[in-house]
């Protein structure tokens, strides 16, 4: 820090600099328009403060089937809050092929809300934020719905409201020009012209839950990791496979969160669990890209700490099963993986058994597809099962049968399915 002595005297000599330097030039007048020119557009003179910053995530989304016959074209915003106060989004509209578009999407109140986690929160299960800090960026996760493939648009663009609350204390002057609310469009996404990876079911027989899957906020969308110079949405299409016993009810246990029907038994024996120890199948022909197979099992129902980035996923299986096109198996049983790495797999070929290492806190079959051997860095892909029967839904409360359950052709089963497989 400069001293009061050198700050005297620099200004000391800028004073004598104004005494002795000669008298500065007039300045020169600004040019003037010629007559007739119109005044400025006003926005340009003196536009509003628009505090929301939009930006979608990459990569461009890729339309995919799921289990409602409809077509989700999932992806993520990031929303910073550059006012100088909290903010609350009330309401975010997609716009189908520009800023006029008509709206296909809305999401409002409760529902944002349930869409939102804030960047640099890694809390588990994901938190939803009701606010958006000063300074802070939320993330948006969300997923526009159509009936068909030719429904899609090109592009969309995001007409997102927000209410700010108090002004922040020790802020500039100009901070109070900051608005009390504000409608901002932005966040331009474009569909990506990819279509997803057709293979056949992971697993085999009836009852397995689609835990975490597409497309709600879950642990699995809410896993957006800085990795790789990105924000990396690395789950994006990710589903925890659970096997439950459907006649239990409720599954989960109002007052214990016991998962309880997921297991006859011991609750902190993996043997107990119906999940653990079921094969584990290709999904398409391909070669073994990745193989690790020396972690333990961790004891349900807590949660391994320590656990390194490449340690999460326990002991894992990778397979390339087409360019670019990566199948990843984790938490399998230890000492149960029964390829190498170079070896070819076939389509329906036993890989290891289903267990519960790594980040975990109970058997169940990680599953994705992915771009690369990197799970963490790799783009997540959309992938569709080609043959399998959809049961019904799982909640808390228990097993809802499907009014539409039987076969299925080519799509991806969503969150809270009950599929059975062949």
């Amino acid at each position: 820090m400069r001293s009061r002595a050198a700050v005297a005297a620099a200004g000391l000599m800028l004073l004598l600099a104004a005494c002795t330097s000669p008298p500065a030039a007039p300045p020169t007048p600004a040019p003037t328009a010629p007559p007739g020119t119109p005044a400025p557009p006003e926005s340009l003179v003196d536009g509003a403060f628009t505090p929301l910053v939009i930006t979608p995530l990459a990569p461009d989304p890729v339309p995919v089937r799921g289990t409602d016959g409809q077509i989700h074209v999932s992806y993520e915003l990031t929303v910073l809050n550059a006012a100088p106060r909290d903010a609350t989004i009330t309401s975010a509209e997609t716009l189908a092929d520009g800023p006029d578009g008509r709206v296909v999407t809305t999401v409002q109140g409760p529902e944002v809300v349930a869409r939102s986690i804030i960047v640099g929160e890694y809390l588990l299960p994901p938190v939803p934020a009701t606010t958006v800090p000063a300074g802070k960026t939320v993330l948006l996760v969300l997923d526009d719905v159509y009936p068909d493939r030719g429904a899609v648009p090109a592009t969309v663009t995001h007409r997102i409201s927000a209410t700010f609350g108090p002004l922040s204390p020790d802020q500039a002057p100009f901070a109070s020009n900051f608005p009390d609310d504000t409608t901002q469009v932005g966040g331009v996404v474009r569909t990506g012209t990819g279509e997803p990876v057709r293979i056949g079911p992971p697993l085999r027989g009836p009852d397995w839950f689609a835990f975490n899957a597409c497309c709600e906020l879950s642990a699995h969308r809410g896993a957006m990791i800085p990795i790789g110079g990105r924000i990396n949405g690395a789950e994006r299409y990710a589903i925890d496979w659970v096997q439950i016993d459907p006649t239990v009810k409720p599954l989960f246990d109002a007052a214990t969160g016991e998962p309880v029907g997921l297991f006859r038994g011991d609750l902190t024996r993996n043997e107990d669990y119906l999940s653990y120890d079921q094969p584990l199948i290709a999904v398409a022909d391909g070669s073994v890209a990745y193989v690790a197979d020396d972690l333990p099992d961790a004891v349900p129902p807590t949660i391994l700490t320590g656990l390194t980035a490449a340690q999460l996923g326990g002991n894992y299986v990778v397979l390339e099963i087409g360019p670019g096109q990566y199948a990843f198996y984790a938490h399998i049983k230890p000492g149960t993986v029964a390829v190498k790495v170079g070896d070819r797999v076939t389509k329906g070929q036993e890989i290891g058994r289903l267990g519960n290492s790594g980040s975990t806190t109970a058997p169940h079959l990680h599953f994705h597809v992915m771009s690369s051997t990197q799970p963490l860095t790799a783009t997540n892909l959309p992938f569709e099962i080609e043959a399998f029967d959809l049961q019904g839904t799982a909640a808390e409360s228990g097993f809802v049968p499907a009014p539409d359950a039987g076969s299925r052709t080519d799509e991806l089963p969503l969150i809270d399915s009950v599929v059975r497989f062949p």
